[in-house]
């Protein structure tokens, strides 16, 4: 199942997939950025995907890129405060997004699941 709901508006625009298995949830990178963003002014510590993040190394350097801890960043997307997001325009899509991320992770715990950023 390919699901690109939170890119629809965006085509063109870069692109970041989470795969697994023939699932496939599609958002558009700004999103990404922002929730990223904003677990790091939540004061996480920088390991697992916050570290690929803030060294801008991973996905960026290595698409596909295989998800390690996947339970790390389930309990980092958990932390995600939409309080401290100005952008009230995405206010809204970015709970969703959070919610559809850590879902997918969840639905598909058991098989490898990449990061691919285009």
């Amino acid at each position: 199942m390919i699901d690109n709901k939170f890119y629809e508006g965006f085509e063109g625009e870069a692109e970041l997939s989470f795969i697994a298995d023939g699932n496939k949830l599609i958002i558009w990178n700004g999103y990404f950025d922002t929730i990223l963003d904003n677990l790091l002014d939540c004061n996480l510590e920088k390991k697992g995907i916050l570290k690929e993040y803030f060294h801008h190394e991973g996905w960026y350097d290595d698409s596909p890129w295989l998800i390690k801890d996947k339970s790390l960043i389930i309990e980092q997307l958990k932390c995600f405060n939409i309080n401290k997001i100005n952008q009230t325009s995405m206010k809204d899509s970015l709970e969703e997004v959070v919610q559809a991320i850590v879902l997918f992770l969840e639905h598909n715990y058991l098989s490898k699941i990449y990061i691919n950023y285009e």
